[in-house]
Order: C-alpha cells, then structure tokens, then sequence
C-alpha cells in the first residue's frame, strides 16, 4: 500500500480520459472508483458515443456537482471504442497535466492504481505504464490475466501492452500520440485499439514501458465488453475468427505502417513491413524467423507462428 510520502511534494495532477457510450448501469461505480484515487488530483475528460440509455444526462448531471468531470461535446457517432479515445487524446486539454490515463466505463480501479503508477513512471524514467487485471464476472468468478510477460523486441508491432484500462502515460506520450494522429499521412486514425497504438507510438519512438504485475484494475466481464480478457473457448473462437478474417494481419500491418513512419531509419522495421506485405512462402520463412520478438506469451507465439503458415 502507497502512503503520502511515497510521492514527492506534490501531489500529481492526472487527466483521466474516460470514453463512453450506454454505460449508466456501470459508470456510477466506475467513476466513484476514480475520483476517489489516493494520493493524486484528478480531472476526469469524457467523451460519449452518443449513448442511449440516458448516460449522456446521466453525466451532464454529474459534471454540475463535480467541476472534476469535464464533458466533450457529443459530436456525432463514432462506433468504435478506439475512435472515442483518439479524439479524446487530441481534444482534452491537458496543459499542466503530469500523467493521462485511459479509462474504460465499466471497470472498478484500485484505490493506489494512479500513484502507483505515477511513482513507477517517476522512478523509472518510462514513457507509459500498464499492468496485470483482475477479470471479474457477475457470478462472482474472478481471475488474474498476466499481461507481464517480458517484453519482445517487436512485441509492440503485433500486440498491446495490456488493457488500456491500465495505462498512465507521460504528456510527451500523449502529444506523440496527437501528433500522429493528426498526421494526415499516416494511417494511425485507422487503427482499431487505442491502447495498441498507445504502445507501438512509445516503443518505436525508442522510449521505455513497464508493465507492472501487480493487477491495478477489476476488469468487468460481460457481453457488451469490445474485446473483453480474452480467456475461455468463446473469446479463443473469436480471435481465431480475426486472424482467419483477415483483421488481425491488417490491424499489424497499419501498426507497422505507424511505426516505421516514426522510426524510418530502423532498418528492421522497414524490412518486416517489407516481408509483412509481400505473398508466397519466402515471406513466410522471413517472418517466423522473426517469431521470437514478437507476442510476450509463449503460446500466442506459437499460435502466431501457425497463423503465419496457414493464413498470412
């Protein structure tokens, strides 16, 4: 547990960028567990997906009482969680700011999640943050989901670094981050998780991330979950599904893209993206070679290592 004193002499302001969309039935929580951080000033920026079970009232209510909860006006339908957090990375106002989080609406945060993470960045010298969760269901069940694995040396290309959910992040991050995006070149606006290309904007500008392995997030299960913990026989179906779509190959490639647009002198960059966009079998040989630096997880490196045989 975190004490007062484990920060310096202040406390650190953190913007927390909160998208949501027809999530009143969690949000009340979520947004308690928040506010509530230890230790840290918080100011929560939200961005809502034009909702329709009440939670933009819901919120516009909530924002009067507390000046720490700042709306962004509904601006239309984007249909996707990622498209909601990028706008918020480049509209939320985060002059000032020490750190950025992403936060999800139906998740219940950790009383030291915030400074925790602020002491590891702080002392550690990282660029951004994630950590292990723990999965819970309304049935009671609970799991934790080990995200803190080592890093690979191109793990960024072909994963995440965990659920954005438990991401902190430094400014400089965040304004790579905006800048990308706005970068009307590149095809960042295009990728699908927020949280993937959060990761692969860090690691390929040569900045460092810790992924903690201590769980700092209650990752809520249900159906309406966009990606969810990405465990049991239904959620393996389902990434089978995207690797077999196509999706999964299209979603590294335009991380790819990104990346070797900020890091053009990597040679190795340019060589995978090279390899990932040409066909036949000496691609393929090309890319297992590759396999090791890829996903943190053993066993989705073999998975993988298959899907690039009979897919790619």
């Amino acid at each position: 547990m975190f004490s007062s004193q484990i920060l310096a002499s202040k406390q650190p302001n953190i913007a927390v960028l909160l998208a949501t969309y027809n999530g009143l039935r969690w949000l009340p929580e979520q947004l308690d567990s928040i506010l509530s951080q230890r230790f840290v000033n918080v100011t929560v920026w939200v961005s809502d997906d034009m909702s329709a079970d009440g939670t933009w009232s819901w919120l516009q209510e909530f924002s009067q009482k507390d000046r720490r909860v700042i709306l962004l006006p509904q601006v239309g339908k984007f249909g996707r969680a990622g498209a909601n957090f990028f706008r918020l990375v480049k509209e939320a106002d985060v002059s000032g700011i020490d750190y950025i989080a992403f936060a999800d609406q139906d998740d219940i945060w950790e009383q030291d999640k915030l400074c925790r993470q602020a002491r590891i960045i702080s002392d550690g010298g990282y660029e951004g943050v994630s950590s292990n969760v723990t999965a819970f269901w309304s049935d009671g069940r609970s799991a934790t989901i080990i995200k803190s694995q080592r890093q690979r040396r191109f793990d960024y290309i072909f994963e995440a670094a965990g659920p954005g959910c438990t991401y902190l992040m430094t400014p400089w991050l965040i304004g790579q981050m905006r800048k990308t995006l706005s970068d009307s070149s590149s095809c960042a606006s295009d990728v699908m998780l927020h949280d993937w290309l959060a990761y692969a904007v860090c690691r390929a500008s040569g900045r460092s991330w810790h992924i903690d392995n201590v769980p700092t997030v209650l990752y809520r299960q249900h159906d309406a979950n966009e990606l969810g913990a990405n465990s049991g026989l239904s959620a393996k179906l389902s990434r089978y599904k995207r690797l077999k779509n196509g999706w999964y190959r299209s979603e590294v490639l335009k991380v790819l893209n990104v990346c070797t647009k900020l890091n053009s002198q990597n040679q190795e960059l340019g060589e995978l993206q090279r390899t990932l966009n040409s066909d036949g079998w000496v691609s393929k040989i090309k890319l297992l070679k590759y396999l090791g630096q890829t996903r943190r997880k053993f066993v989705d490196r073999i998975a993988l290592g298959v899907t690039i045989i009979f897919v790619f």
